[in-house]
Order: structure tokens, then C-alpha cells, then sequence
């Protein structure tokens, strides 16, 4: 790597730092600010406080990456214009596509790294963060004993417990219900579901055949779902929203869900954001890099308020974008994908326009 190079990417790398802990900063004061009065109702410990924030500062990293990706560009950029340093590298010479290409390297590099970390830390840390915010308002218990739980499983069946103690592998107050062509078969209602050797065993219930305009049911005192395939983790897990799961989970409960003919259209839109995402760091740098670069009059107050409105901007049309996904307006991939390809478009005719 050149001198050069390595001199601007430094810029560069100091301004993003900065960035992404001012934003972080921010974040924690509004969020400290409008939860004060829970702790204090609630007489949270400092270690508590510490963890939840702890463990909720990783999602809040992730979602403002691009725009502390684009602050971090625009403040650079700018200071260097302002300071002429851009006019001399030019004067001696260099383009701007070759004072740019060690940042468009470096954010298409970031992006991926950002993938990874909005993939591995992101959703554990995510739920660790659950689990403190629920102890401590004292709702639920964290050794994975839960209320109110409703899971999916293989073949069209359908389990709900009012409760789950993690510690006995067992359920309380308990329905089971199997579903073929979009009408309940098959219905199961229990006091008890025990995990036995590996197997749910249902415990003193009832059983209900429904056929075409008929019902048949009996009464037993113990009867064993073989079909069941969840096991004692999937009670004791939190459930999860879909931006709460890695990739890897997402795509196997898009599987699941198919498995059971429900609708994942919305599920397969989030997956295909959760690639999507990460890499607008690298298109709303392509974006602001070429306008910053050309910046001579603009201070650094004006660089942050063009960041903040490109963000705006660009934050409306994933969420559209998403939307119309959603809503099947569009293909998932294409919902996803969409705002990217549109901005990033934009960014390579600034480039192309951009003074050399």
C-alpha cells in the first residue's frame, strides 16, 4: 500500500471511530433517558444496568454502521478538501478515483465484517439483553423457564403451554394440534407434557378426532407424540423475532414454516436483508464520497448535516423497499436489494461527474 493511501484510509479510520462512538453515545443517553424510571421503579443494580447496556450496545452498533461509514467518509473528505490536500494530490497528478479507491476498498471490505458481526454477535448478544431486561423487571426466571409458550413444528403441528419449567423438562396446561390442508385433524389437551427418554409424553388429557362434520374423543392418562420433534431447548429458547435470529436460523425456520404450507414471504425478505444491510456501507460510501470530496466551502457542520439527510434518505428505502416485499409487490431478493442498486447507481453517475 502507498504512502498515500495508507495516509487517507488513517484519516479516514480516525473519523469512523469517532463516528461510531459518538453514535453509540447517543444511543445510550436517549435509551438511558427514557428507561431511567425503570430502574429506579424497579431498583436495578449497577450490574444489572451495566449488562443491559452491555449486551444492547452490539444491536445498536450494527444499525448505525452506515451511518457512522458515512460520517466517517464525509468528515475525511472534507477536511482534507478544506484543507487543499485534495487539490495538491490532484495537481501532482492522482485522480480521484485513485484518492478514492483505498476507502471504496476498505467500505466493501467493512461491509463484510459488518455481516459477520450483525450475523455472530449481534442476535446472542440480543438475547442475553432479553434475558437482563426481563430479570430485572422480575418477569420471567432465566434459567430458561418460561409462560405463555406457542412453538411450530414439522408437519403441520402446533404446540401451546401457559408454562415450561427448564429445570423438570416439563409443560403445564398444554394443547397440541395438528393441521392438514389448512384445517385442524387432530387435537390433544393435557395437563402435563413430560420429556421421557427422549420423547413428549402427554399426561392426563383428551384426545380429539375431527373428521367432516363429525368428532370423535376419548380420555387417557398417558399418551406419547413420536411426531414431535422439538426438543427441551426449543421451550426453554426465547422466542425470537427475525431480526432477534442469525442467518443460519432464520433460513431454518423459513424451511419450517414452508414445511407447514404457511406464508415466509415476509421472513425470506429479512433474510435476504440481513446480506443486503452490511453492504450499504459500502454503496452510501460510494454515495458520499464523491460529494465530499468536492466539498471546498462546506465545514464539518455541513458534512454531517448531508450525512444525516442521505441517511434519512437511504433508511426510508429499505424500510419502502421492505414494505413492498412485504406486501409481495415485490420479489424478496429484489425488496431487498433494491435500495442498493438504485443508490449505488446514483453514486457511480456523482463519481463519473465529480471533478478529476
Amino acid at each position: 500500500m502507498r504512502l498515500l493511501d495508507r495516509y487517507v484510509l488513517r484519516r479516514h479510520l480516525l473519523c469512523l471511530a469517532a463516528a461510531v462512538l459518538a453514535l453509540l453515545l447517543v444511543a445510550v443517553i436517549v435509551d438511558l433517558i427514557e428507561h431511567i424510571d425503570t430502574f429506579i421503579d424497579y431498583r436495578a443494580t449497577w450490574w444489572q444496568i451495566a449488562r443491559y447496556y452491555t449486551y444492547h450496545a452490539p444491536y445498536w452498533i450494527a444499525l448505525t454502521l452506515p451511518i457512522a461509514a458515512l460520517l466517517g467518509t464525509l468528515f475525511s473528505l472534507t477536511s482534507l478538501a478544506r484543507a487543499n490536500e485534495l487539490t495538491a494530490m490532484k495537481a501532482a497528478g492522482i485522480s480521484l478515483y485513485r484518492l478514492l479507491s483505498p476507502l471504496l476498498w476498505f467500505s466493501l471490505f467493512f461491509g463484510g465484517l459488518a455481516f459477520f458481526f450483525t450475523d455472530l454477535v449481534v442476535p446472542a448478544a440480543t438475547y442475553r439483553y432479553r434475558q437482563v431486561w426481563d430479570e430485572l423487571r422480575g418477569a420471567g426466571r432465566t434459567d430458561g423457564s418460561r409462560r405463555q409458550v406457542l412453538l411450530q413444528d414439522v408437519d403441520g403441528q402446533l404446540v401451546f403451554a401457559r408454562a415450561y419449567d427448564a429445570a423438570k423438562a416439563q409443560a403445564s396446561q398444554v394443547s397440541w394440534e395438528q393441521e392438514r390442508g389448512g384445517r385442524v385433524i387432530r387435537r390433544l389437551e393435557g395437563r402435563r407434557l413430560d420429556w421421557r427418554q427422549d420423547r413428549w409424553v402427554l399426561v392426563d388429557g383428551r384426545e380429539y378426532l375431527l373428521a367432516e362434520g363429525q368428532t370423535q374423543a376419548r380420555i387417557f392418562s398417558e399418551l406419547e407424540l413420536p411426531s414431535l420433534t422439538l426438543r427441551p431447548e426449543a421451550f426453554a429458547q426465547q422466542q425470537k423475532k427475525t431480526e432477534d435470529m442469525d442467518y443460519g436460523d432464520l433460513r431454518a425456520y423459513i424451511a419450517r414454516a414452508r414445511a407447514n404450507g404457511e406464508d415466509a414471504t415476509r421472513q425470506q425478505v429479512d433474510l435476504h436483508l440481513k446480506i443486503a444491510f452490511p453492504f450499504t456501507c459500502f454503496v452510501i460510501v460510494l454515495l458520499g464520497a464523491p460529494l465530499a470530496a468536492d466539498a471546498r466551502r462546506t465545514g464539518l457542520a455541513g458534512s454531517f448535516g448531508k450525512g444525516i439527510l442521505i441517511c434519512f434518505v437511504y433508511y426510508s428505502a429499505v424500510k419502502a423497499g421492505q414494505a413492498l416485499g412485504w406486501n409481495e409487490l415485490l420479489a424478496p431478493i429484489l425488496a431487498a436489494w433494491l435500495p442498493n442498486l438504485l443508490f449505488g447507481a446514483l453514486g457511480l453517475l456523482l463519481l463519473w461527474r465529480a471533478p478529476k
